[in-house]
C-alpha cells in the first residue's frame, strides 16, 4: 500500500482535468479561425469563367485551384473578399486561360487574418469533357472570333484509345502540353489576321485526323465619315467611308450596320456601304457593330445643302454646223425643272480639249459655238445646284458629233533665193485646225509688174514648195491657195526678195544657247508687215530644208528653238523687213545651234622636207564635217604610248607648219582641227629625215680632207718634236772628206792600204756599161815608176796595194775626170788614213738595178775623228760562187753640205772605210741638189 497525502491527490486530479480539455480546446478554442462554409463552384463555358460562392465571416482568403485529374495547380492566390451585405455571401470570379471543358478543375478555399489561417474547406470540383463518361474526341474552343494579336490556349482531348501525334494551327506544327489523361494543349500567342474563312486548329492521330476547331482573328469596326445626301430632292442616300478591313466574312462574325436604328440591309447585304432613307431626316446615327467591336457615326445637313443630281439622259445633236452645234438632253427627275442649276460641257477632239460651263433653271439644251470645222467631237456632261453647290452630278455617256466642212486657212509662205535669178517658194503644211478638211492640193501662181497674171500651177497635197525663176529684173509676186472639197483659202502672196549671197553680205558669228538661237536686231521704220526670221543650212544646195517664222513689228527679238536645230549643222540665220514691196534683208548671221567636235580630221596632210626643218601642209575639213567653228589647230609629234604638243595654231586660216632643227630620224605627226567642243580624231603622216645630198656631198669632201689635213698637223708636229731622232733613224748624215795640205800637185798614184777586214773580189766577167763611168786597175810597173818615193811596208801581212785610178770610159773629157779623181782620192786619203786593195770592182748589171739587194750598205753612223770605223760588207754569192763586187748607194745626191765647195766628182757616194770616191755618171749630168725643204725641215734649217 502506498500513503498519498491530500495535497499530492488534489494536483494530480488538476493535471488529469487539464489533460481531458486540451483536445476540445484545440477545436473550438479562443482565437482560432472557423472554416469557410458552402462553396460552390459555376462555371461559364463559353466565357472561360469559373465562379466561387461560400459563407465566412472573415474577408481575406487563399484560394487553390487544380485539374483535377493529375492535380496540378493553376492557381494559388490570397484574395481579399467582402461580403455581400444582402445575401452575406462571399463571390469570387476566375478567368480560365483555357476552355474549363479541356479538363476537370478543383477548388478550395481558407480562411486568414494576421495571426492564422482556418483550415481548407473540402475540394469542390467541375467535371470536364475528359471524364470516362464522354469517350468521344473533342476540340475546345470551337469558332471563336478574337482579334489580331491575341494569346488563345487550345485543348484537344482524344478518344480512348486512340494515339495523339500532333496539333496544327494553320499549317503550323505546335508543341503540345498533356493535361490530363486524354488532354492535350497548345497556346498561340500573338495571332495574325485570318483568312476568309478563318484560321483552322487540328489534332492528328497516327493515322488520321481527330479533331478540329477554326478561330476567327480579324478587327473590330473601323467605319468614318457619314455623308447624305439627297438624289431626287426628296429622300436622302447616306454613305461612309469604311475602315481597314476586318477580315470577317461569315455572315454571323461581319459587321452589321444600323441608321436611325433601322437595319441597312443595303450595307449588310450588297457590300456597298450606302444607306437610304426615303424621308430628309436632317440628322442621321450610323452604328457599325461586330464581334469585337461597335462604331457609331453621325451626320446633319439641310436639304438644299446635299443635291447630288443625276446623269442627263437623251442627249441629241439637233444642229451641226461647221463651226458650231446645239445639243439637247433629257432629266429623269421632274423636280429638277424647277431646279437652278450649272452645266458642264467636256469636249475632246484630236490634239485638243476644251471645258465649257451652261447655267439656268432645268436647263435642258446648248449652242456650242468656235468649234472646228470637220473635227470629230466627245462630248459629256454633268450638272449640279447652283445654289449651295454641293457637288457635280453624274456625268453622261459619251456623245459623238462631226462638224462639216469649210475652207482652208491662209497658208504661211516664203521665197528664199538660193542664185540672182532662181528661187523657191515654201509653204507651210495646214494643221487638222487649220485645213478645216481633208486637204486635195494647192494652186501656185506668179505675177509682175510687166505681166497681167499666169496660170495657176495646180500641186499634189504633199508638195510644199514650188520653184521660182526670175526672167527680168522685175519682182514677181507669187500666190499660193490651199484647196479643199469645201473650196480654196485665201491666197498668200509674197514677192521675191534680193538675191544676197553670204559673199556678199558681212556676216555674223552666231553662238547657241542651250540648243537655241536668241537673235535680237535694230527696229526698222520700213517693216510695216513685221519682220520674217529665216534660218537655212549653210552650204546646203537643191531643196534645202528652209525653215522662218514670221514676227509682229513690235518685236525685235526672236528665239529658234532647238526643236527645229540640229546640233553640228551650220546654219545660216537671216532677219527681213517686211512691207507691202519685196522683203528687205536686214542682218544675217551664221553659227551652230551646239558645237560637236569634227566628224572628220583635216585632209591632205602632207610633209615636206627642206634641210632639217619639215613644213607639215593641210587642207581644212569641209563645211558640213566640222560641226562647229574651227577655232585653230594643234600639232603632235606622235611617240610610242602618247602626243607630244608641238605647236596649237590659233588661227583657223593657217594650215601650214614648219618643224625645225630635226636630226636625220623617223617621225610621225598627227595634226588636229578643234572647235569649242573638242579636236577631231587626227590626221597622221610619216616622214623619215635624211642629210641633203649638196650637203652630204659638201661633208663627203669637207670630212675627208679635214681628217687628213688633221692627220698631217699632228705627223708634222710630232716629227717636228721628233726630228732628231726622225734624221738618225731615216737620213743619217755622211761625214765629208777633209783634205789637208797642197793638192795642187800633179795627179799621182793612189795608194790604199786595205783594211785588214776588207775584202774586195775580183768578178772575172762583169758585165761593163761602157757609158758609165768606172775604176781602172794601174799596172804596178806604172805605179812603181811614178811613186818610186812611197814606201812599201814588205813586212806587213796585207795584201799587195792595187793602185787605181779614176777614169772615164766613154766619149767624156778626160782631163776634168783626172782632175776630180785625184781630188776625191786626196781628200779620201787626209780623211780616213785607210789603204784599201781592190781586187776587182763590177758595175751592177741591169738586171740587178742600181739598187741590188745584196752589196755594201753604207753605215748608219756618222764616224767622228780620226778612228778606224767599222766597216761592214756583205756578200753575195752567185750561182757559179763568185762573190758579187761592190754596190752603190742608190742614191748619187750629195749628202753633206760642205761638199758644195767640190767639184762634181765629189758628190759621189763613198764607203766610210774606203779613200777612194765613187766616179759619178757623167761630168755633164749635174748632181740634184739635196738641200729640200723636207731635209731643212728635219735638220732644223730654214
Amino acid at each position: 500500500h502506498i500513503l498519498v497525502s491530500p495535497h499530492t491527490c488534489f494536483l494530480l486530479f488538476v493535471f488529469l482535468l487539464v489533460m481531458s480539455l486540451l483536445p476540445l480546446c484545440n477545436v473550438t478554442g479562443v482565437g482560432e479561425l472557423p472554416v469557410p462554409r458552402g462553396l460552390t463552384l459555376s462555371p461559364d463555358f463559353p466565357a472561360q469563367t469559373l465562379s466561387l460562392t461560400w459563407q465566412s465571416d472573415s474577408s481575406l482568403f487563399d484560394l487553390e485551384i487544380f485539374h483535377t485529374e493529375l492535380m496540378n495547380v493553376v492557381l494559388n492566390e490570397t484574395v481579399a473578399v467582402k461580403a455581400d451585405p444582402v445575401t452575406g455571401l462571399h463571390s469570387w470570379t476566375w478567368h480560365s486561360p483555357l476552355p474549363l471543358e479541356c479538363t476537370s478543375h478543383s477548388a478550395r478555399i481558407r480562411a486568414r487574418n494576421q495571426q492564422s489561417v482556418s483550415q481548407w474547406n473540402p475540394l469542390q470540383t467541375i467535371p470536364g469533357s475528359d471524364i470516362p463518361e464522354k469517350s468521344e474526341s473533342f476540340m475546345f474552343p470551337q469558332d471563336k472570333v478574337v482579334p489580331v494579336g491575341s494569346n488563345m490556349t487550345f485543348c484537344c482531348i482524344v478518344k480512348e484509345k486512340d494515339d495523339f501525334i500532333e496539333m496544327m494551327y494553320g499549317r503550323q506544327e505546335m508543341s503540345a502540353t498533356r493535361l490530363s489523361r486524354r488532354t492535350y494543349a497548345i497556346t498561340v500567342t500573338n495571332q495574325p489576321a485570318s483568312g476568309n474563312t478563318g484560321t483552322n486548329v487540328i489534332c492528328c492521330s497516327q493515322r488520321l485526323t481527330l479533331t478540329g476547331a477554326v478561330v476567327f482573328v480579324g478587327y473590330p469596326p473601323g467605319d468614318e465619315g457619314l455623308v447624305c445626301e439627297t438624289r431626287d430632292l426628296a429622300s436622302a442616300e447616306c454613305s461612309w467611308k469604311k475602315g481597314r478591313d476586318t477580315r470577317f466574312r461569315m455572315k454571323r462574325s461581319r459587321t452589321k450596320y444600323t441608321l436611325n436604328g433601322r437595319d441597312c440591309l443595303e450595307a449588310n447585304e450588297r457590300r456597298t456601304w450606302w444607306c437610304s432613307s426615303k424621308v430628309w431626316e436632317e440628322s442621321w446615327t450610323l452604328v457599325a457593330r461586330n464581334p469585337l467591336g461597335t462604331v457609331q457615326l453621325t451626320d446633319s445637313a439641310q436639304l438644299t445643302d446635299r443635291v447630288h443630281l443625276l446623269a442627263p439622259v437623251n442627249v441629241t445633236a439637233v444642229e451641226v454646223e461647221a463651226w458650231s452645234a446645239t445639243l439637247q438632253w433629257s432629266w429623269s427627275v421632274a423636280a429638277y425643272k424647277k431646279l437652278e442649276m450649272v452645266c458642264q460641257l467636256q469636249l475632246f477632239a484630236h490634239e485638243l480639249s476644251s471645258t465649257r460651263n451652261y447655267s439656268g433653271p432645268g436647263l435642258s439644251s446648248v449652242v456650242l459655238e468656235s468649234l472646228w470645222p470637220d473635227v470629230d467631237y466627245t462630248m459629256t456632261l454633268r450638272c449640279g445646284s447652283k445654289h449651295s453647290f454641293w457637288k457635280w452630278g453624274n456625268e453622261s455617256a459619251p456623245y459623238r458629233i462631226h462638224t462639216k466642212m469649210d475652207r482652208p486657212d491662209a497658208l504661211d509662205v516664203w521665197i528664199w533665193m538660193d542664185s540672182s535669178n532662181t528661187g523657191r517658194v515654201f509653204w507651210k503644211p495646214l494643221s487638222v485646225r487649220k485645213s478645216h478638211g481633208a486637204l486635195a492640193g494647192y494652186e501656185v501662181s506668179q505675177s509682175s509688174a510687166e505681166e497681167d497674171g499666169r496660170t495657176p500651177v495646180s500641186l499634189p497635197p504633199g508638195n510644199f514648195s514650188y520653184p521660182i525663176i526670175l526672167n527680168n529684173s522685175s519682182d514677181i509676186t507669187v500666190a499660193v491657195a490651199a484647196r479643199n472639197p469645201a473650196g480654196l483659202s485665201q491666197p498668200s502672196t509674197v514677192t521675191t526678195p534680193a538675191y544676197r549671197a553670204d559673199s556678199q553680205l558681212s556676216v555674223s558669228e552666231l553662238l547657241g544657247t542651250n540648243g537655241s538661237f536668241v537673235l535680237s536686231w535694230q527696229p526698222n521704220v520700213n517693216a510695216s508687215s513685221g519682220y520674217a526670221v529665216e534660218w537655212v543650212p549653210t552650204g546646203c544646195s537643191g531643196l534645202c530644208p528652209v525653215d522662218w517664222k514670221k514676227v509682229p513689228e513690235s518685236d525685235c527679238s526672236f528665239t529658234v528653238n532647238s526643236d527645229s536645230l540640229v546640233a553640228g549643222v551650220r546654219y545660216t540665220v537671216s532677219v527681213y523687213s517686211l512691207s507691202t514691196g519685196a522683203p528687205t534683208l536686214l542682218q544675217r548671221w551664221q553659227g551652230y545651234s551646239q558645237e560637236m567636235i569634227p566628224s572628220q580630221s583635216v585632209s591632205k596632210l602632207s610633209p615636206s622636207q627642206t634641210g632639217s626643218d619639215v613644213l607639215l601642209s593641210w587642207k581644212a575639213t569641209a563645211m558640213e564635217h566640222q560641226r562647229g567653228f574651227i577655232r585653230g589647230y594643234t600639232v603632235y609629234l606622235a611617240n610610242a604610248a602618247h602626243l607630244d604638243l608641238i605647236a596649237n595654231i590659233s588661227d583657223p586660216e593657217v594650215q601650214s607648219y614648219r618643224v625645225k632643227g630635226l636630226s636625220p630620224s623617223f617621225y610621225k605627226f598627227v595634226v588636229k582641227a578643234y572647235t569649242s567642243a573638242g579636236e577631231d580624231a587626227g590626221s597622221t603622216v610619216d616622214i623619215k629625215i635624211e642629210m641633203d645630198t649638196a650637203d652630204m656631198l659638201f661633208v663627203g669632201i669637207l670630212v675627208p680632207l679635214g681628217i687628213m689635213f688633221c692627220c698631217l698637223i699632228l705627223i708634222s708636229i710630232c716629227c717636228y718634236k721628233k726630228r732628231e731622232w726622225v734624221k738618225k733613224a731615216f737620213y743619217p748624215e755622211i761625214p765629208g772628206p777633209k783634205v789637208p795640205g797642197d793638192w795642187s800637185s800633179p795627179q799621182g798614184p793612189l795608194d790604199v792600204k786595205p783594211s785588214p777586214h776588207s775584202l774586195v773580189h775580183i768578178v772575172e766577167n762583169p758585165e761593163r756599161d761602157f757609158t758609165k763611168e768606172g775604176l781602172f786597175p794601174v799596172p804596178e810597173e806604172e805605179e812603181e815608176s811614178e811613186n818610186d818615193n812611197i814606201e812599201v811596208d814588205t813586212d806587213s801581212d796585207e795584201p799587195a796595194l792595187l793602185r787605181y785610178y779614176n777614169h772615164v770610159v766613154g766619149d767624156g773629157s778626160h782631163s776634168n775626170q783626172v782632175s776630180d779623181s785625184s781630188g776625191s782620192s786626196t781628200a779620201s786619203v787626209g780623211s780616213t788614213q785607210t789603204e784599201i786593195t781592190y781586187a776587182g770592182i763590177q758595175s751592177p748589171t741591169s738586171s740587178q738595178g742600181a739598187c741590188g739587194g745584196g752589196g755594201y750598205r753604207p753605215q748608219m753612223q756618222s764616224v767622228a775623228g780620226p778612228a778606224e770605223p767599222q766597216i761592214e760588207f756583205e756578200a753575195d754569192f752567185q750561182d757559179d760562187g763568185l762573190n758579187t763586187g761592190y754596190k752603190p748607194q742608190c742614191s748619187w745626191q750629195l749628202d753633206s753640205p760642205e761638199a758644195e765647195n767640190f767639184s762634181g766628182s765629189l758628190g759621189s757616194p763613198t764607203s766610210v772605210t774606203s779613200s777612194q770616191f765613187l766616179i759619178p755618171e757623167s761630168s755633164e749630168e749635174q748632181p740634184q741638189p739635196s738641200n729640200t725643204w723636207f731635209h731643212n725641215f728635219l735638220s732644223g734649217k730654214s
